[in-house]
C-alpha cells in the first residue's frame, strides 16, 4: 500500500496570510505548474484561451468554476434560462436570492468574485442554428446542455471548424464525459442517432454532486487540451456513483460517419 501519509504532506495546505485582495497569475497556477508534465511556457496558452460554456446549469457552472480558478483568460457563458428553486440542490453558483434571474448573468458575477481578472462575455439567449456561429473565435467549447438536438448542432459546427468540444451528460447516478478532439471521433461516431436521447432529470431524478463530478472532469479535460497535456481523442469516461464504478472506453473513429468520416469536407 502506498504511503498516503507521506503523499499528503507533499501537498500540504499553506497557512493563510494577510496578502493582497487580488492574487497574481503566478500564484493561481502555482500548483498546476508544479506538475511534472506541465511546462511553464504552456501557461500562456491557458491565460490567452477563450472558452465557451454552452449551458450554465449543473455541468456548465461546475466546469466554469474550475476553468476560472485554473486561470483560463476568457469565458463566454451562454444560457437563456433563469434560476429556479429546484436548481439550488445541484447548481452551486446560485443562491435563493438569485431565483428568477438569468443563469448566465448570475454565474458571471460569481465567477468574477472567484477570479476578478477573468474576462467574461454573457449571452442570455439559448444557442440555436442561427446563432451557433457566435462560437467562432473560441478555442474550446464546454457542453453543459440537456438537449440532444443542440449537441448535434454543436458537434457538426465544431468538427467542421476543428474546434474541440468537451461533451458531458448526467442523469440519475450516472454520468459521462466525451471530449471531441480535432482529428478524432466525434459525437456522431459515439452515438449515430441521438433521437430521444434527451436526459430527463424531472422524471428520472439526479444526484446533486453528480453534476459537479461531470463538470469538474470536463474542466480537467479542457485544461489538459489547452496546455497540451495528455488529451486522448476518443476517450469516453463513464461512471456510476451508485455502484462506485468508473471506466474509460476508447471509441474508434467511424470512417462512414456523416459528420467527420472519410470524404467529408476538411
Amino acid at each position: 500500500m502506498p504511503n498516503l501519509r507521506r503523499r499528503w504532506k507533499v501537498c500540504r495546505v499553506s497557512a493563510p496570510s494577510a496578502g493582497p485582495a487580488l492574487i497574481t497569475d503566478k500564484e493561481r497556477v502555482r500548483r498546476l505548474v508544479a506538475l511534472p508534465e506541465v511546462r511553464p511556457e504552456r501557461l500562456s496558452k491557458l491565460h490567452a484561451a477563450r472558452v465557451a460554456v454552452v449551458g450554465v446549469g449543473g455541468l456548465g457552472s461546475a466546469a466554469a468554476q474550475y476553468l476560472a480558478a485554473q486561470g483560463v483568460g476568457h469565458l463566454t457563458l451562454i444560457d437563456g434560462d433563469v434560476v429556479d428553486a429546484h436548481n439550488l440542490g445541484r447548481q452551486v453558483l446560485f443562491s435563493p436570492s438569485d431565483i428568477g434571474s438569468s443563469k448566465a448573468a448570475v454565474a458571471a458575477q460569481a465567477l468574477k468574485r472567484l477570479a476578478p481578472e477573468l474576462s467574461i462575455t454573457v449571452d442570455t439567449k439559448f444557442l440555436s442554428a442561427d446563432r451557433v456561429d457566435g462560437l467562432r473565435g473560441h478555442d474550446l467549447v464546454i457542453d453543459g446542455l440537456d438537449h440532444a438536438s443542440t449537441r448535434v448542432l454543436i458537434n457538426e459546427w465544431a468538427v467542421s471548424r476543428h474546434i474541440p468540444v468537451i461533451f458531458g451528460g448526467a442523469v440519475g447516478y450516472e454520468g459521462q464525459v466525451f471530449p471531441v478532439i480535432p482529428g478524432g471521433p466525434c459525437l456522431s461516431c459515439l452515438w449515430p442517432s441521438l433521437e430521444g436521447a434527451d436526459e430527463d432529470c424531472v422524471t428520472g431524478g439526479i444526484l446533486g454532486p453528480l453534476v459537479g463530478t461531470v463538470g469538474a472532469l470536463q474542466a480537467a479535460e479542457a485544461v489538459k487540451w489547452l496546455i497540451g497535456v495528455g488529451s486522448k481523442p476518443g476517450t469516453l469516461w463513464s461512471f456510476d456513483l451508485m455502484q462506485s464504478r468508473l471506466r474509460t472506453v476508447t471509441v474508434p473513429k467511424n470512417p462512414a460517419c456523416p459528420v467527420c468520416g472519410e470524404g467529408m469536407a476538411p
